[in-house]
């Protein structure tokens, strides 16, 4: 599962690496009311998105081999040093609060997190047409617009991603014969009183 690991991330890096740049979005509001009136993003073609959706996929759906925090279980599992231990750690939480951050839509007063707004467009646009997911979907759409919610995907995947090729560095070497890990020379411990635990 890490080998498939390894292979699904360099392919997305590869489909992350076409990017245009870092993703920026601006929001017009009315003077007076505050009320959004104009969203620009430059967010690629739905197209590119629902490639870059395609490779995620294999990282963020609970079936696959390769799924994120199923990989880092296995590592998390096998790993004896402490310092190796706190890191992975912290890739968990900082992936963790990746999927509950809802800047894009809360920022236009309706906050969605970046799991559900994954979930809906996985399950309602690019890989399943579940009629509920789309129902919701569409009534984000109506509240904040599909320019927004396409670039609030698209922001997901590619925060999300940067955790995966960390992750991916951990384990760049990891086979058979060679049972290393790689991580910073850090001890990410936990915080308690000015000590690390």
């Amino acid at each position: 599962d890490v080998l498939l690991f390894r292979r699904c991330v360099e392919k997305f890096s590869q489909s992350l690496s076409i990017r245009r740049g870092i993703p920026y979005s601006k929001t017009a509001r009315n003077r007076e009311t505050g009320e959004v009136i104009a969203f620009q993003a430059n967010t690629p073609e739905v197209d590119e998105v629902a490639i870059l959706a395609m490779r995620f996929r294999l990282f963020y759906a609970q079936g696959e081999p390769t799924q994120f925090q199923k990989i880092l279980k296995i590592v998390r599992r096998r790993v004896q040093d402490d310092w190796a231990d706190g890191y992975l750690d912290k890739l968990d939480i900082w992936y963790k609060e990746a999927m509950k951050d809802t800047q894009v839509s809360n920022d236009l007063g309706h906050p969605i997190t970046n799991r559900e707004i994954i979930d809906l467009w996985f399950n309602s646009e690019f890989f399943h047409s579940e009629p509920k997911k789309r129902e919701a979907l569409e009534n984000i759409h109506a509240v904040i617009g599909e320019a927004p919610s396409l670039f609030q995907l698209y922001v997901a995947i590619g925060r999300c991603g940067a955790h995966l090729q960390s992750l991916y560095s951990v384990v760049h070497r990891l086979d058979a014969s060679h049972q290393f890990t790689y991580t910073p020379n850090y001890h990410f411990g936990r915080q308690k009183e000015g000590h690390l635990e």
